[in-house]
């Protein structure tokens, strides 16, 4: 049920999020209202009447512990957003489907990490996929192609960053949030720190052009308030409930939920829009889909690979296990 409430709000960030850039686009204002809604609902629910958690107090442990994650946050969203205003939803989320490729690859080079041949196998569909449904994309425009690819890096540098900069451990304990703080820091230090990216992006637009028309596609259904309302409603709802699904499953059948949303989130898109889908687009979107599945079957290795780097640091490190 879980699982299923979080494929439909992802779905409709990404769906409500292009029809409001479709008629007013503006992605970096779009970015910094998301993180208001966020932080805002976190705040409602904490408040008093409500109080589903406390809000802790601001201290230099939390703001420090935060601010890496309301940059990659700025980074990855903002560049997610700019990348819908200009290519297909369905696009976007197919180039997305390369973090794994991402990931094995800076964990390669970096750390040094050996994977199996099973596991580079497995990247070659998602690849080819990748490609196809990119070069058969009749709407594709290169800068929301390499806004995609950067919004894919950022992620997969957040990742990494905090699993191998910022490890959980003791040290750390006695700063450690709970869901709402936690989603609720990240997005305040994100909303502060997209201020002056508005101020010097958007703002000068919005000034001198106060009034928007629809820049392409049809006209939608509801004005854009309406539209600002739900597209900031299910962006807080998504984030909470891959919060409590990460928190009550395994890391392996996250992994496998994470994949069922990116293939649901794609093929919603493709029926939202209406998309007119090449015969080779498909295929590569297919392709994609099986490379993602051969990924996971080979996860195991993965974990086995991140595993020996972490017990190889230890030991340089004079650490105990």
């Amino acid at each position: 049920l879980l699982c299923g409430f979080w494929y439909t709000t992802s779905a409709l960030s990404s769906n409500t999020g292009k029809t409001i850039l479709n008629q007013w686009n503006h992605p970096v204002t779009l970015t910094i209202i998301q993180f208001a809604f966020v932080a805002g609902y976190c705040l409602l629910f904490m408040s008093p009447f409500i109080q589903f958690a406390k809000l802790r107090p601001p201290t230099g442990a939390i703001l420090r512990s935060t601010l890496p994650m309301g940059m990659f946050q700025v980074g990855g969203h903002m560049f997610s957003s700019i990348a819908i205003s200009k290519i297909p939803v369905s696009t976007v989320h197919t180039i997305k489907a390369l973090s794994p490729l991402f990931t094995v690859a800076a964990y390669a080079m970096l750390f040094g990490v050996k994977y199996s041949p099973r596991t580079y196998f497995s990247l070659v569909p998602l690849i080819i996929g990748v490609m196809l449904a990119c070069t058969f994309e009749s709407a594709s425009n290169p800068t929301g192609l390499l806004c995609a690819f950067g919004s894919a890096l950022v992620f997969v540098s957040s990742n990494i960053f905090f699993k191998k900069i910022m490890p959980s451990g003791s040290q750390t304990s006695s700063h450690k949030l709970d869901k709402l703080n936690l989603l609720f820091y990240s997005s305040a230090m994100a909303f502060a720190l997209m201020i002056p990216i508005w101020c010097f992006t958007d703002l000068p637009l919005l000034a001198a052009d106060s009034v928007q028309h629809p820049t392409r596609g049809h006209e939608a259904p509801h004005s854009i308030p309406y539209y600002f309302f739900m597209n900031g409603t299910v962006h807080f709802a998504q984030n909470i409930i891959a919060f409590v699904i990460l928190s009550s499953t395994s890391p392996v059948t996250y992994s496998i939920a994470s994949l069922i949303k990116r293939v649901a989130v794609i093929c919603i898109a493709i029926v939202w829009f209406n998309q007119n889908v090449h015969p080779m687009q498909g295929l590569g979107i297919g392709m994609t889909f099986l490379g993602l599945y051969m990924y996971n079957t080979a996860k195991s290795d993965v974990e086995r690979g991140e595993n020996k780097m972490r017990r190889v640091e230890a030991t340089r490190d004079m650490m105990l296990p």
